[in-house]
């Protein structure tokens, strides 16, 4: 599939519009994982060489971020086989979701099968297809044909050779122990643009799964308070055992629409707005469905929570507000609305990717020339 059978017709017009001569290499990235997989040390816990020396022993070759001293990656791997290879097997296909995941090396699992060829039984070698009929990885079989399909729990397929090979962490000892957590280095910029400090109360917005929160939590050393909103109830569930795992005790979960935060009355000193937003910066994505209407549409939903944080922040106190979209209108069109409403953009902190468009002070991951999730953030001071 080229890259014009994955994105709708509107939104390559919309890429080239905004990217110009670069918006090909832009969807050409952003079809693959991100080329270094990143973890951060839980500093709470342990320090990065002695996490280095158990991953090493764990089997695993990690590598020091240069920009982060929490940060340590991994490269990837792959690809293991061209585009037009044709293994000649019999066939599973997965859903979108299941597709990516197999794309960068996970298992496939029953809930992810949407069809399989009926005459699969356990042992049988098989090739694993996304909806659109992509080639992402090969295995073998687990279950018969009506199990995968039937089965809403259960290893369907152990994948032997998967387009690219990220590793697999959570398996780990030093996991399930709570030595590290998977992010982004973007996601992981944000909170040191952030720069919480043990004195802050910090709200977090948009918080689950819990990656920047208890990032945020490390870098106050346990210390302060953080008001953690997400309005998933299980989202919350499962980010309140992550912080568990982590060993994060200065977190307090609140579940409510963050829309609605100036009704608790609370001024924090610092506030992260992790916006929602249309996610066209996921890497990978074997294709995507989004137009410019939905950009338009998410553009104006995120001004509502923006609003909420403006009156909820107290005066002087700083916003993050960061998404992991490359839209204009979601990022620097946000920032100059926030600007009308008397905010102030400064300095970040931390400054290692692309400067924005038409703002230099905000920041701009590009997938293609920083090998990274497409990501934004910006700093600002309400005076």
């Amino acid at each position: 599939m080229s890259y014009e059978e994955a994105f709708p017709q509107e939104l390559r017009e919309y890429y080239k519009k905004l990217f110009g001569s670069e918006a090909e290499e832009i969807m050409a990235s952003l079809r693959t994982p991100v080329e270094k997989y990143y973890i951060r040390v839980n500093t709470l816990k342990t320090s990065r060489s002695k996490l280095i020396s158990i991953l090493k022993k764990e089997g695993l070759r990690p590598k020091r971020s240069p920009y982060l001293k929490e940060g340590i990656y991994f490269e990837r791997e792959g690809p293991n086989f061209d585009d037009d290879y044709d293994p000649g097997l019999k066939k599973v296909v997965a859903n979108k979701f299941a597709a990516e995941s197999v794309y960068q090396g996970a298992m496939l699992y029953a809930p992810g099968v949407l069809k399989a060829d009926k005459d699969i039984k356990p042992g049988d070698e098989v090739e694993i297809r996304d909806p659109r009929g992509l080639l992402v990885g090969i295995g073998i079989a687990r279950m018969s044909a009506k199990e995968m399909v039937a089965s809403t729990r259960g290893l369907a397929v152990e994948v032997t050779l998967p387009k690219f090979k990220l590793p697999s962490l959570s398996e780990l000892e030093s996991f399930r122990e709570g030595l590290f957590y998977a992010q982004s280095l973007p996601s992981m910029v944000t909170a040191r643009v952030l720069e919480p400090n043990e004195e802050d109360l910090v709200i977090d917005m948009a918080a689950a799964p819990g990656g920047k929160t208890s990032h945020i939590a490390q870098l106050m050393q346990n210390r302060g308070e953080i008001i953690a909103i997400d309005k998933s109830r299980n989202r919350l569930r499962k980010m309140e055992e992550e912080l568990k795992r982590l060993g994060v005790k200065n977190v307090k979960l609140l579940h409510m629409d963050s829309r609605k935060l100036p009704e608790l009355g609370i001024k924090a000193d610092k506030i992260l707005l992790d916006a929602p937003c249309t996610a066209l910066g996921i890497r990978p994505k074997l294709w995507e469905s989004r137009t410019p209407k939905d950009i338009e549409a998410t553009a104006r939903y995120q001004r509502a929570f923006i609003w909420a944080a403006i009156k909820s922040l107290r005066k002087d106190g700083v916003l993050v507000y960061s998404t992991c979209t490359i839209s204009y209108e979601e990022n620097e069109a946000n920032v100059k609305f926030m600007l009308e409403k008397g905010l102030k953009l400064e300095e970040q902190p931390i400054f290692i990717a692309s400067q924005g468009i038409g703002i230099e002070e905000v920041q701009r991951f590009y997938p293609n020339r920083h090998m990274t999730q497409g990501f934004f953030i910006a700093r600002l001071r309400k005076v």
